[in-house]
């Protein structure tokens, strides 16, 4: 078994190696292993190849969500015995997934999902698969993955945008994310506008990068176009159809850096108030909008200090 590090530990890393420590040295000081460190490093550096104690946080929450999120599918279900009972049979996955369409549609499962649970979980069933490889499958999530940070090139980044947006000095200048229910079970897109503090959610069945773009432009067409002057949002493949967003509600979008979470500041707090209705560990599988509705109310008639103590909703629709 792996040890992992602590989020504590890895602070601790994250400054020894900016003091020009060795992996092996920080090991010693740390108490672990070197190869617990090297493992660290490599599964969760930067892109860049530089280790930051909060990316690396973000990069383990990210994967170890997916994997229980795969293990909720295929573990302790009647399914997995099925799949299991085929793959021991020399069945490709394609064919189960086939199979249980045609004949068990309440079992049904999709091939790539098969492939992913036995690569991660079940490599005693490799050997059934007629395609074997010592490495894992390149899906087709790694490749939609892959055209969105191509895309992503292309995109306007943050420090493009107007150096008054900073200063809250005019209204019409919002930031957007996704709050995520426990297991993935739902999503909330989240639009606030920086001046007012003014949020308005929506809630989505799935972070696609259609439903966030019907989100985006149904939330900022409840406002006047001279206040929908530009959304900044985070890095997510939700965001991918930002140009269709611009043309449907005519505000410019610009993207934070990736891993610069203050530079969206204001939807970042926001969230965390959010968060107090529908907490991390809370499912939205049932979570309804008008819930959702009800939270966002009493956010927006909130006095708030730097305000002057009046709620976002008086400061915001007063301009309408």
């Amino acid at each position: 078994m792996h040890y992992h590090l602590t989020q504590h530990q890895r602070i601790e890393l994250s400054l020894l190696l900016r003091l020009g420590h060795s992996q092996r040295k920080a090991a010693q000081i740390l108490g672990v292993s070197p190869s617990t460190v090297s493992r660290e490093l490599r599964r969760n550096a930067r892109t860049s190849g530089k280790y930051h104690a909060t990316t690396a946080r973000l990069h383990s929450r990210d994967r170890r969500a997916e994997a229980n999120a795969l293990r909720v599918k295929l573990f302790n279900e009647p399914l997995a015995r099925v799949v299991e009972q085929k793959l021991r049979a020399n069945w490709a996955p394609e064919q189960i997934a086939g199979w249980l369409k045609a004949t068990r549609k309440r079992l049904s499962v999709c091939t790539q999902t098969i492939y992913d649970w036995v690569y991660r979980f079940r490599h005693d069933l490799l050997k059934h698969l007629h395609c074997r490889k010592g490495k894992y499958r390149r899906t087709r999530a790694n490749t939609l993955r892959k055209a969105y940070r191509d895309k992503q090139k292309e995109c306007r980044r943050i420090t493009a945008r107007p150096a008054h947006v900073m200063k809250r000095q005019r209204y019409g200048h919002w930031e957007g994310d996704t709050v995520v229910g426990k297991g993935r079970s739902g999503y909330l897109a989240t639009f606030v506008e920086r001046k007012s503090g003014y949020l308005v959610a929506v809630k989505l069945e799935r972070a696609t990068a259609k439903n966030f773009e019907w989100a985006a432009s149904w939330s900022l067409g409840q406002v006047p176009q001279q206040y929908r002057k530009t959304l900044t949002l985070d890095n997510g493949t939700e965001m991918s159809n930002y140009e269709e967003i611009e043309r449907s509600t005519g505000t410019k979008l610009y993207f934070a850096n990736p891993y610069h979470s203050w530079e969206r500041g204001t939807n970042e707090n926001t969230n965390g108030l959010l968060r107090f209705y529908f907490p991390k560990q809370m499912s939205f599988t049932h979570l309804k909008q008008p819930d959702i509705d009800e939270a966002v109310k009493q956010l927006n008639t909130r006095p708030r200090k730097r305000l002057g103590y009046r709620t976002p909703e008086q400061v915001f629709r007063s301009k309408w």
